[in-house]
């Protein structure tokens, strides 16, 4: 990663997540805890999607249009108005979202409501394909967090509660196998990404960094972040070798200060396909 001063794109946010970026060049972000998607423009301009869904960890570009958006439940966000897509009754809420190979939803399942301090409860990761059928993964966490699949079919996804990565094998015909492969230095892994050469980037929450892993499992460096807690990651820009970092701070006279940060890297990021689960209401079984 880069050493060169990060550049501040915008601040303000409760909690700062769910960094997207599309190739028109719009960044979208959340604001978790105050609500809404904030489109962030190329020429430094900033507009609301949607200005008070809360809870939202994650989003992801769906190939016909608008955004996949977590909270209470899955939800299409596309020209300012909010289609629920997926609920379902065991979860409390669900967290973050990553993208498939083939443009499948890859879902983080709460149990439970960690801000609220409940005790912590397993969750689970689903997988939607384009024919809407869910599968769960074979996986042991509690408080899913950054999803994504490398370009070698490696399938990451962060534990919050344990401060853990998991890894397993991607796979269209059984549930991916992933297991316990990396675990933080700060004790917590929130939002990830995965670059062209097969590394993870990893948010440290109040790490206050961003880890690199390399792909044996080995950390290759640790990019130190000036706030106080680091939430998420996401490739954007030309060819997409600007790292984009969300955050959340607070100052003095107890506004929020939540931002949005870029610096340039020299590895360029892995490119994410859209998402083409149907748009209609989803009540397959989880298989």
């Amino acid at each position: 990663m880069s050493t060169t001063e990060f550049e501040v794109l915008a601040t303000g946010f409760g909690l700062a997540e769910g960094p997207t970026a599309d190739p028109d060049g719009v960044l979208y972000v959340t604001d978790a805890l105050l609500g809404g998607v904030h489109q962030l423009h190329a020429d430094g301009s900033r507009s609301h999607l949607v200005p008070d869904r809360r809870g939202i960890g994650g989003i992801a570009l769906h190939a016909g249009g608008g955004l996949l958006a977590t909270g209470r439940d899955i939800a299409l966000l596309d020209g300012g108005q909010v289609r629920p897509l997926l609920t379902d009754p065991t979860a409390t809420g669900f967290n973050d979202l990553g993208v498939g190979p083939g443009g499948e939803l890859l879902i983080g399942v709460l149990r439970y409501r960690p801000l609220r301090g409940e005790a912590a409860r397993p969750g689970a990761i689903w997988s939607i394909g384009p024919d809407g059928g869910r599968v769960e993964f074979d996986a042991e966490l509690n408080w899913p967090n950054g999803i994504a699949v490398s370009a070698d079919g490696w399938v990451c996804a962060a534990d919050f509660d344990s401060g853990t990565v998991l890894r397993g094998r991607w796979s269209t015909t059984s549930p991916p196998r992933l297991r316990p492969w990396w675990s933080s230095p700060s004790g917590q892994a929130d939002g990830l990404a995965i670059d062209e050469a097969g590394g993870v980037l990893v948010a440290l929450g109040t790490g206050a960094g961003v880890a690199r892993i390399r792909p044996d499992g080995a950390l290759d460096q640790v990019l130190e972040v000036p706030a106080a807690f680091v939430s998420s990651v996401c490739f954007a820009g030309e060819q997409l070798r600007d790292l984009i970092i969300t955050t959340a701070d607070s100052t003095e006279t107890g506004q929020p200060a939540g931002g949005v940060l870029r610096i340039p890297v020299t590895v360029p990021g892995l490119p994410i396909p859209p998402v083409t689960i149907p748009t209609a209401p989803l009540s397959v079984p989880v298989s």
